[in-house]
């Protein structure tokens, strides 16, 4: 009997600016990677006036595959979900993802539209195996 050998994989996310709009690459994935379990934790409130900050989790196709907005509390610290994803996307449907050809795990970072406050930063942590070959 064999095992699918979990590997947990961790970055603490900071925006390159927070008033600017970016897509940012977390984790680099290869053909054959699975990822599981995906989870998202505000460790810093990112803190502005006007319309808040809005933090995606997707990759080169779908830029909300992992985390829709809406999913993560940007703005109160401590705040922490596990990744649905967005209506309609396999993730949301099966909670893995198998990839095919190499991507990039990536956040898509829509700046406060009053981005004169403090800068938040999120924890993500991601499972992943590969599974093939």
């Amino acid at each position: 009997m064999s095992f699918l050998n979990w590997q947990k994989f961790t970055v603490l996310w900071t925006p390159d600016s927070y008033a600017a709009n970016s897509v940012e690459a977390v984790m680099n994935v290869q053909s054959g990677y699975v990822i599981g379990l995906i989870i998202c934790r505000t460790e810093a409130a990112f803190d502005g006036t006007g319309t808040a900050a809005i933090f995606e989790l997707g990759d080169g196709n779908d830029v909300d595959r992992y985390l829709d907005a809406g999913e993560l509390d940007e703005e109160t610290a401590g705040n922490m979900v596990r990744a649905i994803g967005a209506t309609g996307g396999t993730y949301i449907l099966y909670r893995h993802f198998i990839y095919t050809a190499e991507d990039t795990i990536d956040v898509n970072f829509t700046a406060a539209t009053g981005a004169d406050g403090t800068v938040g930063s999120v924890r993500i942590i991601i499972y992943w195996a590969k599974v093939y070959p």
